[in-house]
């Protein structure tokens, strides 16, 4: 099947698109299976996702990319993007990309250490005005006033995540083509285990966890009781114990560290850890069933030891022109893992988490003033009506309307959303690297039912039973050794991969979250396959070739 043909292979009747600006048809959209697997909220298509693609526009500008932008459409509450590029002029294009370069180059070399010391306390400060603002002492509109003042902080929110992003990302781009170059495709794959092995949050975060889990198994009595126990209503239930009061204040230490996150990446509408923590108790579970000596961070330690030697195996092998290319790339390609885990676990997850904390506390006034049914109605409202509140002129028919955009809200679920919509790029545009290497865009899938195919990210052979896993609601059916394939992964998912044997996902690169972690994890992995989560089936028994991309289907015991 050609790209033209993925595109539009949805006909209107079952997925009609409807255009903002007629032009837009014009342009070529994939759909962010990554981000926003799922229909978003029309809060969050209203609020969140114009104010991403202001402050992904802003950071580009600065840093001279050859796109102005990315383009953002909801179609059917799917979420579609679309670089826009600053011409169609060849010569203007690669005149930018020279640009592009040199402010990369000025750039990658401090970006970890500022974001550290400069743009991480900026997003803190911003998250903490939200969460200090007086809340009881203020009305509706006063609390909508103030809600409607953030979109500049989201802004600014979006414009440090790519800010901080692009330069080592670019960097690892330039390391890959210059190893690459002199070593091929093994060269390549070499050089992404230099990434591997540096502490950040997302590691920090799983770390935590297995601590916690290693006090509670030190305890049978108390191992028995926490894996009877159930969250209910947000709120956790778990036998009498005499440890138990203890074990519910280290589980709400480690939620007040780490807990400002959700299931999903930009979807405001999605319930945070801290008000539900039933993901993070089922992912407990699973390292609670896991034995000392399997340490899921044992690899992680090794990484590290094993990117410094094969750094000095990989200059030695390179030809003397290369080595000072080398030496300069490698540091700054070096922060990307640092930078692409701990922005998500201080922007994508921690803010996002924070400005839903602020929103709920304006729905419990509509709710008081009976402009609301229920608190969660807030997310079905559009940031004009929002506005609206803010100015003292709530919209009359609000309540009255929520019900019908949940149905279809819920409705859009069902939905099979094609991969591109628009118009496809010609067929001589060179590949983004950016579209390819991290969001995964462009691979046809396999037409084998039996064989699964993506982008090879993390080496190694396994072979085990698939578990689909779509939303963490279904992670408690995935046991040690089985085959995590998903849609995608996020954050709020890193403990699985202490679980997971091996990983397929429909979307992501070798630079995307999901095969960052299972390097850090030592377990191999496919993204971009397009379509694993509706070819494969729980039960599948699959053998994942990390190293090739090719996950292959070796029995199905879930046929009769």
């Amino acid at each position: 099947m050609t790209t033209t043909e993925i595109g539009r292979a949805k006909s209107p009747a079952e997925f009609p698109i409807a255009w903002d600006d007629p032009a837009q048809e014009q342009a070529h959209w994939f759909q962010d299976v990554m981000h926003n697997p799922l229909p978003v909220t029309p809060l969050t298509a209203t609020f969140f996702q114009p104010a991403f693609a202001e402050g992904a526009g802003r950071s580009m500008a600065l840093l001279m990319l050859p796109i102005s932008g990315l383009g953002v459409s909801i179609q059917n509450g799917y979420v579609y993007l679309s670089p826009i590029p600053i011409s169609f002029d060849m010569a203007v294009i690669e005149a930018r990309l020279i640009e592009t370069q040199r402010v990369t180059m000025e750039l990658a070399p401090t970006v970890l250490r500022d974001w550290r010391e400069t743009f991480e306390p900026q997003v803190q400060e911003r998250a903490r005005k939200i969460l200090d603002f007086d809340y009881d002492g203020s009305s509706a509109q006063q609390v909508a006033r103030f809600i409607v003042d953030r979109r500049a902080d989201l802004v600014d929110v979006w414009d440090i995540h790519m800010r901080v992003n692009l330069p080592p990302m670019n960097a690892v781009f330039a390391l890959e083509e210059a190893i690459g170059a002199a070593l091929g495709a093994e060269g390549v794959t070499l050089s992404r285990q230099l990434l591997q092995g540096f502490d950040n949050k997302s590691v920090e975060t799983g770390r935590a966890l297995w601590d916690l889990s290693r006090w509670v198994r030190a305890d049978d009595a108390l191992k028995s009781v926490v894996l009877a126990s159930r969250v209910r209503n947000g709120a956790l239930e778990i036998q009498p114990h005499p440890k138990s009061g203890e074990f519910e204040t280290r589980l709400r230490a480690f939620l007040d560290a780490y807990g400002w996150r959700s299931d999903l990446f930009f979807e405001i509408g999605h319930k945070s850890w801290h008000e539900d923590p039933s993901t993070p108790l089922t992912q407990l579970k699973g390292y609670i069933a896991k034995d000392d000596a399997q340490d899921p961070f044992a690899a992680h330690a090794a990484h590290a030891e094993r990117r410094d030697r094969l750094s000095d195996e990989l200059e030695a092998r390179l030809p003397d022109e290369l080595r000072l290319v080398f030496r300069g790339l490698l540091p700054m390609a070096q922060q990307y893992v640092p930078i692409a885990e701990d922005h998500n676990f201080s922007i994508d997850q921690g803010f996002t988490a924070v400005m839903r904390h602020g929103v709920l506390e304006l729905a419990k006034k509509l709710v008081a003033d009976k402009l609301l049914a229920d608190p969660e109605d807030v997310f079905y409202l559009t940031y004009d009506e929002i506005c609206g509140i803010a100015d003292g002129a709530p919209s009359p028919t609000m309540s009255r309307d929520v019900p019908g955009r949940r149905r279809e809200h819920g409705r859009q679920a069902s939905l099979q959303a094609p991969q591109f919509i628009g118009t496809p790029p010609p067929e001589d545009a060179p590949p983004d690297p950016m579209l390819t290497k991290f969001f995964g865009v462009g691979l046809l899938p396999s037409e084998d039912a039996n064989v699964i195919t993506g982008h090879p990210c993390s080496s190694g052979v396994v072979t085990g039973i698939a578990k689909i896993v779509l939303t963490l609601d279904d992670a408690g059916k995935l046991l040690p050794g089985d085959v995590l394939v998903c849609r995608m992964t996020m954050p709020a998912w890193t403990p699985l991969f202490g679980v997971a044997a091996a990983v397929v996902a429909d979307s992501g690169g070798p630079l995307s979250h999901c095969a960052i972690v299972a390097r850090e994890y030592g377990i191999p992995c496919i993204a971009g396959t397009v379509n694993g989560t509706s070819v494969l089936r729980d039960g599948m028994r699959v053998r994942v070739d990390g190293s090739t991309g090719v996950a292959t289907v070796l029995s199905d015991k879930t046929r009769g």
